[in-house]
């Protein structure tokens, strides 16, 4: 009995450990301004997937569903941008881009 309620007390634990990890930041939290350059290459190089859509905004204002944050870092990457992971409620009306392994067959 009591091992039970060990082993759900720590399923319960790595879950909220699991949501906190992605709870939704302000901007004003994440990015500064006159912060230098952030290196997204090297942010998207060491990244794994999760799969947890995010929304990103750039300097102007325009926004942008992502897959997760590995897919906003190369995103930044390959396109020489700078979004950043902004509250989901900005994107609410955007429509999530599917990962590109649905579209590749093997």
């Amino acid at each position: 009995m009591i091992v039970r309620h060990i082993f759900t007390s720590l399923i319960l634990i790595g879950l909220a450990a699991e949501v906190w990890s992605h709870i939704d930041i302000e901007m004003e939290d994440y990015y500064f301004p006159l912060e230098p350059m952030i290196n997204y290459c090297k942010f998207a190089d060491q990244c794994l997937h999760d799969f947890v859509s995010v929304c990103g905004q750039d300097n102007l204002g325009i926004t942008r569903m992502f897959v997760d944050v590995c897919d906003l870092n190369e995103y930044n990457c390959d396109e020489k941008k700078q979004y950043r992971h902004v509250k989901l409620d900005i994107c609410k009306y955007e429509l999530v881009p599917a990962p590109e392994f649905f579209f590749n067959g093997p």
